[in-house]
């Protein structure tokens, strides 16, 4: 169980109470922070998040992008990889990633800023 994230903040129910979110929801909601985080940028755990400069410099976007989610959710055990569609365009790229946990299916959009 996590409470759900949205722009960078809490999202809130009727009553202003944190909205909770579970299963495959909270899986992808993990799953967009570990591919969005750059790695070395979280002060308290170093090893979190992903290699942004490997998928930013490397020419075969379309080859790496996969290598780059596996690598990031490889310490996830529980969380499946599905499909990976990904477009670069002005020094950014768009991922959209399918995350599968426990036979649920949901997918993640992360831009990657150059």
């Amino acid at each position: 169980m996590d409470t759900l994230i949205n722009n960078g903040d809490f999202e809130t129910d009727s009553r202003g109470y944190p909205f909770v979110i579970r299963s495959a929801d909270e899986a992808c909601q993990r799953a967009s922070f570990l591919l969005a985080t750059k790695k070395g940028s979280f002060i308290y755990d170093r090893s979190l998040g992903s290699d942004h400069d490997y998928l930013l410099e490397n020419a075969d976007i379309e080859g790496c992008a996969r290598l780059f989610c596996e690598e990031a959710l490889s310490q996830q055990r529980e969380i499946s990889l599905g499909s990976v569609n990904v477009e670069k365009a002005e020094g950014r790229v768009r991922l959209s990633v399918e995350i599968i946990f426990n036979g649920e299916s949901r997918f993640a959009e992360v831009i990657i800023n150059g």
